[in-house]
């Protein structure tokens, strides 16, 4: 089975530079979850809004990015190994002995819905906002087209557990699991073909699609294959580990991280060509990796312990010489910009400061601060690289003062 006793990295992130915190960039930041319980994976709605599952029924929400998690109740207590969204309200959590929940209120309430199936299931897909695949023990392949409402079981051929899916569209899926074994449809799951790997007893624990051709599945003894074709074939790829990797997630075509057994955790940004290994300062297990948008990055593990990491959108809250007379937040230089600008704000008084990018749409993309600052001028960099050309707004909250800039990014 996919192993229970993964636990997450934890690096705390700051070093003290004189009025302020300052988060170095690229840390791994230990966020206390709440819970002492395995926590089996994670999903963001978006990128402020996540839930993660494990042991004992635990559900967990966050509204913040993964800072800070509230309880959920699920009205089980048996161990939740997934969960997916198909749409921002509705979603649903599998696991074992056959257990399927249902929300659609965003996570905020589950109802148990009939699977059809007493195996342990594990991996789960929704393809759009109806059709979804759940995997689990003994070949099992279940299917909905009613958003998880009801299940049809279908046959994988074959009896090895199963521990992932992913689709690239509504007809073509890829299923990993034991021994080496890799499943493809072409037809939306009535028919699932075994794929030659060439990884021999391995089992795979993930899979993830970089796009509609290019997907990677990682797994035991750090195992890599990649294929080409959308999963017709596959190749070996070194991970520069021997420890077992759990779980594999991207961004974009180009940036994605795996982590693992040992603390293990390997990061790409040549999609999967070559991989980094990232210190993780522990050598417990890590479950699940999830990107919650460009910026931002999230592990879960065992004990409940959750770690969060900012790439690239905040370099670092730095403290400026200069004496603060009110609450401000200063329009960005430069603006336009290309790939990154700098944005200064200033604190009269101790508070806890939150810094946000959100597009034209409302969505939020980047936080890219979220901490108490002593009174002080600071700095912040907003590197866009990873997120298209328009306006962006940037939005300050520290205390009872708000503030908004709005920004252009030209590429």
């Amino acid at each position: 089975m996919k192993i229970h006793y993964k636990i997450l990295l934890l690096a705390i992130v700051g070093w003290l530079f004189f009025t302020g915190v300052v988060l170095a960039n690229g840390v791994w930041t230990v966020q206390s979850s709440g819970s002492t319980y395995n926590l089996m994976e994670v999903q963001f709605i978006d990128v402020a809004k996540g839930i993660a599952v494990g042991e004992h029924g635990v559900i967990l929400s966050t509204l913040d990015g993964g800072t800070t998690w509230t309880p959920v109740s699920s009205g089980v207590v048996t161990t939740l190994t997934a969960v997916e969204f198909c749409s921002p309200m509705v979603g649903i959590a599998d696991g074992e002995e056959g257990v399927i929940l249902r929300t659609t209120d965003g996570g905020n309430s589950w109802t148990m819905v009939a699977g059809g199936s007493a195996n342990d299931l594990w991996g789960a897909c929704f393809v759009n906002a109806t059709t979804g695949i759940v995997v689990g023990q003994y070949g099992t392949i279940l299917k909905t087209t009613d958003a998880g409402l009801t299940w049809n079981r279908q046959a994988s051929g074959t009896t090895v557990t199963l521990f992932e899916v992913d689709f690239t569209d509504p007809l073509t899926g890829t299923v990993v699991g034991q021994e080496g074994t890799i499943l493809r449809t072409t037809d939306g799951g009535t028919n699932w073909v075994t794929q030659t790997t060439g990884a021999g007893e391995l089992d795979f624990f993930a899979v993830h699609f970089l796009d509609a051709q290019k997907g990677i599945a990682v797994g035991e003894f750090g195992v890599v294959r990649v294929t080409g074709n959308g999963g017709l074939t596959w190749t070996s790829q070194a991970s520069l580990t021997t420890d077992t990797l759990l779980a594999v997630h991207f961004y974009d075509a180009m940036l994605g991280t795996a982590v693992g057994t040992n603390g293990r955790i390997i990061t790409t940004t040549n999609g999967g060509e070559t991989w980094v290994t990232e210190s993780s300062g522990t050598t417990r297990t890590l479950n699940e990796v999830f990107y919650s948008g460009p910026n931002r990055v999230i592990v879960v593990g065992d004990h409940g312990l959750v770690l969060t990491k900012v790439l690239g959108g905040a370099n670092s809250v730095t403290p400026v010489d200069q004496t603060p007379g009110a609450f401000t937040l200063s329009q960005n230089y430069p603006n336009p910009f290309n790939p990154s600008t700098r944005i200064r704000f200033q604190l009269p008084a101790a508070a806890h400061a939150r810094m946000v990018i959100y597009d034209v749409l409302g969505n939020e993309i980047a936080e890219l601060v979220n901490e108490d600052l002593a009174v002080g001028s600071y700095e912040v960099v907003f590197d866009a690289q990873r997120v298209a050309s328009g306006t962006y707004y940037c939005r300050l909250s520290a205390g009872s003062y708000t503030a908004i800039r709005s920004m252009l990014s030209m590429k």
